[in-house]
């Protein structure tokens, strides 16, 4: 039966839930209001009738040391003054390093309360507003705050700092931040970030988060930054992030998890890290589509154009290439894979430079045209289409069209898509990339074309195993629901991430191959 994207990652956080340790955070602080008035406008949990206008959570990680610094702002939305108390719990090992809270001019001094006290408060809420909410932070110690006067349609800002030891789990490290603030807002919150720094000793392989789209940007071996922000949300689960460290050139991690009489389920993740080693990136044929049909005039056309040449110029030493412009008909520049040697790089930069967008859009003819280009069978065959989209010219069907990418790659070549503009069709460009064994990227006319385009070329610049293959060995070991079913390219700075279900017992292993340099 096939499974739906959906479906499979809904899977894939069932499995990541199971592997959670018992002491995954849950930090995110609430206000309890004590005089609820009767004109009060309801809130989303009765003690809980204030709107968080933002939350802001910055996190700094140092190995396994992580400081968490959290700003806040709620705002109550009632007529008249409220007087409540914010309370905070802990996360486990954690230790409060700083807090503040203004009120009339004053900064207010936080009470810590040991995990019995605060579970008598969290009780007496419970019962108080027949409201299990708050049951989850039974056990873990918590600092209070009274807060009074809440001013009638005012502001209040919390700031704090905590900091605690993360624990590893067979090599991988989880950082956790509980983002379900939906419970103690009355509205959906107009701004939500979090933003993590992450620092290591050793060379970072396995940066990943199963629960959010995030975006990774590697500084050198054992630095990255981590972003994730999304505007008016109700988040509906926790913000994970999971690391590990390796000086081995493919860092590779393996979780299991088995309840009793039943099949098991493991995930594995694997990533060479930022810089691989010598000799480990592979020389690549990579031919270049430009979408010129009149639907590219105006800002698109200039996006697609900075894009193709950051690409161009982006080449590594041994790679070979072509440029196809494309509109009514199909024009190549060489008519065959040339090195990527520099007057063959500044000839297509010139030629790029001077393209115009005019005509219809032949999507299907190019992509054939790209696809049986002769190439070196023994490296990695890459086309990056940049295009919107919109086929007009040719054969027009989006299914016939994926079937004769499909039928012309071979199962060998891979077809990165970057579209461009607000009337993409994404549908199809997605369907392409995925039946390749590639991605696609998309970017707005307002976006940083160079952010977008690095982060894309990333994943074709220096791939590092191309036709990756899984083996799982154990004559009592079966291996079942394996998605994906096909595995992508093992490329520099990435992630592959695999998951399924596994029955029998005994030794076994997990055996990663692939193809590098023929």
């Amino acid at each position: 039966m096939k499974r739906s994207f959906h479906d499979l990652r809904t899977l894939l956080l069932g499995i990541l839930a199971l592997f959670a340790t018992a002491g995954v955070c849950r930090a995110d602080g609430f206000i309890i209001i004590h005089n609820p008035p009767p004109s009060m406008v309801p809130g989303h949990f009765a003690f809980a009738p204030l709107e968080v206008t933002y939350h802001h959570v910055t996190v700094d990680i140092n190995d396994q040391v992580a400081t968490t610094s959290v700003d806040q702002e709620f705002f109550n939305p009632n007529s008249g003054d409220l007087e409540g108390t914010y309370i905070f719990p802990l996360p486990a090992g954690a230790h409060i390093d700083k807090f503040s809270m203004d009120i009339n001019g004053k900064m207010m001094d936080a009470e810590l309360l040991p995990a019995d006290k605060a579970r008598a408060l969290y009780e007496e809420i419970v019962r108080k507003y027949r409201d299990p909410a708050l049951l989850e932070y039974m056990g873990r110690d918590a600092f209070k705050v009274r807060i009074f006067p809440i001013q009638a349609n005012s502001r209040k800002k919390v700031k704090l700092q905590y900091t605690q030891l993360l624990t590893a789990d067979t090599g991988l490290i989880e950082y956790a931040y509980p983002m379900n603030t939906e419970k103690f807002s009355a509205r959906p919150l107009a701004e939500v970030s979090v933003k993590v720094t992450l620092n290591s000793k050793d060379p970072l392989k396995t940066i990943y988060s199963p629960s959010n789209s995030v975006d990774i940007k590697r500084e050198g071996e054992r630095r990255a930054v981590i972003g994730w922000e999304q505007k008016n949300v109700r988040p509906d689960q926790d913000f994970k992030l999971i690391f590990s460290r390796s000086k081995q050139a493919v860092g590779v991690d393996l979780l299991t998890y088995r309840a009793a009489g039943e099949d098991g389920y493991f995930l594995l993740l694997a990533s060479p890290g930022l810089e691989a080693a010598k000799g480990a990136i592979q020389k690549k044929d990579v031919c270049f589509i430009l979408d010129t049909s009149g639907s590219m005039a105006g800002p698109k056309m200039e996006q697609a154009k900075k894009a193709l040449s950051f690409c161009v110029n982006n080449l590594n030493e041994g790679d070979r290439f072509e440029v196809i412009r494309f509109s009514t008909e199909c024009e190549p520049l060489f008519g065959e894979l040339k090195n990527a040697e520099k007057p063959n790089v500044e000839k297509a930069l010139s030629f790029v430079k001077d393209l115009k967008a005019i005509g219809g859009t032949a999507i299907n003819d190019a992509l054939h045209q790209a696809l049986a280009m002769k190439h070196d069978e023994s490296r990695p065959y890459v086309v990056v289409f940049l295009t919107d989209g919109q086929p007009t010219i040719g054969e027009t069907s989006e299914d016939a069209i994926v079937a004769q990418a499909d039928k012309d790659s071979r199962g060998n070549t891979r077809v990165f898509c970057f579209g461009i503009g607000t009337d993409v069709n994404t549908h199809l460009l997605d369907r392409i990339a995925a039946d390749t064994r590639a991605v696609s990227q998309y970017v707005l006319p307002e976006e940083d074309i160079e952010v977008k385009v690095s982060n894309f070329y990333t994943k074709i610049k220096e791939p590092v195993l191309s036709d990756v293959k899984l083996a799982f060995t154990g004559n009592d070991m079966h291996i079942s629901q394996l998605y994906p079913g096909q595995m992508p390219d093992l490329v520099k700075g990435e992630v592959l991430v695999a998951f399924g279900r596994y029955s029998g017992k005994g030794p076994a292993a997990v055996k990663i191959t692939g193809t590098l340099n023929g």
